[in-house]
């Protein structure tokens, strides 16, 4: 299993960060992974709308990596909060999201998403298909329910960071990251992601 390093300052200051954990708190009662992600993807494009300006520390990107920052961890109901910062142009892999369902909001700039679907599975090797393609922008919010949440994200921008806010059922330790070996052909890799 190989590691990718998870930027993490606990408590990273964020505007509305108190309102994004009521309405988590509340959409968590509903139990029902379905109906937790609906009930935060209309809590936060309301909340969002409200974000204003990002602090200092949430525009920094990392020159490594994208830069992770946990805002929040439920100790009552165990989901998580993090933010992450794109840098222009950069990219994620396709990965999915350790089998756990999630919200994701563009707060600054716009990503580009793109899904996709397992065609076909033999062995280690998996063939994925496009299935859809999103432009992200501010405000926008979308939901990841497995087994439908593989994707790859990009900063739009080539000039600008992007910065995305995002709620997982639970804390994201370990994803499958989706390295390509020929054509739509890819080997399915567990990353594990570490807190420095």
């Amino acid at each position: 299993m190989r590691s990718i390093a998870l930027r993490s300052k606990p408590q990273v200051p964020f505007p509305l960060l108190e309102d994004v954990i009521v309405l988590a708190d509340a959409a968590m009662r509903a139990r029902e992974p379905r109906k937790i992600v609906a009930r935060l993807i209309d809590g936060l494009r309301s909340v969002i709308a409200l974000t204003g300006a990002l602090p200092p520390e949430l525009l920094r990107s990392a020159d490594d990596g994208l830069a992770r920052r946990e805002l929040y961890r439920s100790s009552q109901y165990g989901y998580q909060v993090i933010a992450i910062t794109w840098a222009p142009g950069q990219a994620s892999s396709i990965h999915d999201h350790g089998q756990t369902w999630g919200v994701e909001a563009v707060l600054r700039g716009c990503l580009d998403v793109l899904d996709y679907r397992v065609h076909r599975q033999q062995r280690a090797l998996s063939t994925l298909r496009p299935a859809d393609q999103h432009s992200l922008v501010d405000g926008t919010v979308i939901g990841l329910l497995p087994p439908h949440d593989l994707h790859s994200c990009r900063n739009a921008s080539t000039h600008e960071s992007a910065v995305s806010l995002h709620i997982y059922g639970r804390p994201l330790e370990n994803i499958k990251r989706y390295v390509q070996v020929e054509g739509d052909v890819y080997r399915p890799e567990r990353i594990s992601l570490e807190s420095v």
